[in-house]
Formats: C-alpha cells, sequence, structure tokens
C-alpha cells in the first residue's frame, strides 16, 4: 500500500528520519475509499413520502366530492319553482313513482318521461329490476290508458293494464299474468 504523508511541519518531515514519519501519520485522518456509495437518507424516506402524497390526494378528491354535491344543492335550492314532484304532476301526471296497493311495497312502477307519440320511459320492480319490453300511454276517450308489458324470466309477455284517475292520483286495471294466462284486478297509489 503506497500511502502519501501529509506533514504539519514540513521542516521536520524532509528528513528521512523513521520517528518523524511515525509523529506525522498521527495527525494525517485515513483516506476514503474511492467506489464505496454514500448512504442516501432520502431512499429510506421515499415510501412515507408517496403514502403522504396518496393519503393528501385522497383527502382533497374526498373534500372536492362533497363540495361538489353541496353546490348542486345549493344551485337547486335557488331556482324559484315547485318540488320536483309537484312539477311533474303538473307537467305529467304519469310521472312518478308508484306502488301496487296490494304488494306492501313488493310491486314498484316507476314512469320516468311520457312522450307526445304515446311511449313511456319506465321501469318495475318487484322487488327487483324486471324488464319492461313496452311501455306506452295513450287517451281514450277521457281516459289515459297506460299499458306495461314485461319480458323476463317468469315474465314473458306479462302486461298491466291501467288507468289513470286524476281524482285519487291512481292507476287502477288488470294485470295479466302470462304464465298463469289469469288476470288479476290491480291498483297502484302515487308514492313521490
Amino acid at each position: 500500500m503506497n500511502l502519501k504523508i501529509r506533514c504539519p511541519t514540513p521542516l521536520r518531515c524532509r528528513t528521512p528520519n523513521p520517528s518523524a514519519k511515525d509523529q506525522s501519520m498521527k495527525h494525517q485522518t485515513p483516506p476514503k475509499p474511492k467506489h464505496q456509495k454514500p448512504i442516501s437518507v432520502s431512499k429510506k424516506k421515499r415510501p412515507w413520502a408517496v403514502t403522504a402524497a396518496v393519503i393528501v390526494m385522497a383527502v382533497a378528491g374526498i373534500f372536492i366530492w362533497q363540495n361538489k354535491d353541496k353546490s348542486e344543492d345549493v344551485n337547486s335550492s335557488t331556482t324559484l319553482s315547485p318540488t320536483p314532484t309537484v312539477a311533474r304532476a303538473e307537467k305529467d301526471p304519469l310521472v312518478g313513482r308508484w306502488v301496487r296497493t296490494d304488494s306492501n311495497g313488493g310491486y314498484t312502477l316507476e314512469i320516468g318521461s311520457a312522450s307526445a307519440d304515446g311511449k313511456l320511459e319506465a321501469s318495475y320492480f318487484n322487488p327487483n329490476p324486471i324488464k319492461v319490453g313496452r311501455a306506452e300511454w295513450q287517451k281514450k276517450e277521457n281516459s289515459i290508458v297506460v299499458v306495461i308489458e314485461l319480458r323476463d324470466v317468469n315474465y314473458p309477455g306479462s302486461t298491466y293494464t291501467l288507468n289513470f284517475s286524476q281524482n285519487n292520483d291512481q292507476l287502477s286495471g288488470t294485470y295479466f299474468q302470462a304464465v298463469e294466462g289469469v288476470n288479476y284486478d290491480v291498483a297502484f297509489a302515487r308514492i313521490r
């Protein structure tokens, strides 16, 4: 090993005296190895930094999502119009949620919209969703007639034919149960 020796007092170190050489080594720091990598403290902190960033982003997302809902509530409450149910009832008497009076809330018919061409946007629940194959309305004499045809497992063409009664806000008529081939008298009352 070839070591370079530094001497604090240059005059004493110039003489080839072994004792002077030993004294000069006392004042010298050992050399650092050339290929040793310094230990990085930041590598140990990275998992914490990533975790902290994820937490901050999640909290910010929740905050934004909650404020979005509040801003929608504020925007909807600032309009000076009747409640949506009342407005729909005045505009279109069929739109709303209807429950069959003999079912304790199990059979529900939801009418989302009624177009001028006689089509209805409707959903049916028993209590799970049942596919609606056809939903129509038409005016017959002084009455509105609603026809809802169901097309699902155990409902192969079962059909409601209902008359809207504006006096008691009900849909009443018959239900043709296609599997049994039997008609039942039924009525639906508006729940919202």
